[in-house]
């Protein structure tokens, strides 16, 4: 009995072995596989996969058999688009994509109904998708140093957006206070605003 006492602390911070969508907390205290073969070995255990600067073009398919993955890190790769696969993933909640080659928003994005933080920074992003407005957990999306001309109304419907970092975007004084009012409760970076009409 003493020793199980003893476990009960380790047993409630680890994740369940066939957990799906972890909480926050679990989710910060999940281990971060960094080498995708060993994470295949593990497949059901697999939450968090960092594959950043890997000078990826494609993303290794293999990633499709992580369905309880929660978080991934492609950030300083060389990825111009994600599989349509990648929708497969509806766990997703922290996915993190700076530094590539995106000129879009990738279409699996808008299936991550859990979404919470999207980092998309310096990327050559010319706008966002309407279907974005559907991520309603989103808290935190990073687009630092994109070349965003579109900003549809419809992301207002991320009611739960709280940081929203746009510096190195150029954009006019009046685009930028539009972009304020889709967000009334978010707090938005923006670098100094553009001479560059309506």
């Amino acid at each position: 009995m003493r020793r199980l006492i003893l476990l009960l602390p380790i047993l409630l911070l680890a994740p369940p072995a066939h957990a799906q969508l972890l909480s926050q907390a679990a989710l910060d205290s999940a281990r971060t596989w960094r080498n995708l073969e060993r994470a295949l070995q593990h497949p059901d255990s697999v939450y968090r996969l960092d594959l950043s600067h890997r000078k990826l073009k494609v993303l290794p398919e293999e990633v499709r058999q992580l369905k309880n993955l929660n978080a991934l890190d492609l950030g300083r790769n060389k990825l111009r688009d994600l599989p349509g696969w990648m929708n497969e993933l509806r766990y997703m909640q922290e996915f993190s994509a700076g530094r590539n080659k995106f000129s879009k928003v990738p279409n699996a994005v808008c299936q991550w109904k859990h979404l919470k933080r999207l980092d998309l920074h310096k990327n050559h992003l010319e706008g966002l998708p309407p279907c974005m407005g559907n991520l309603k957990e989103l808290y935190s999306l990073d687009l630092w140093s994109n070349e965003l001309g579109v900003f549809p109304d419809e992301l207002s419907g991320m009611a739960g957006l709280r940081f929203l970092d746009l510096r190195v975007i150029q954009f006019s004084e009046k685009e930028m206070d539009r972009i304020r009012s889709l967000f009334p409760a978010t707090k938005i970076y923006f670098s100094l605003p553009c001479n560059c009409g309506d």
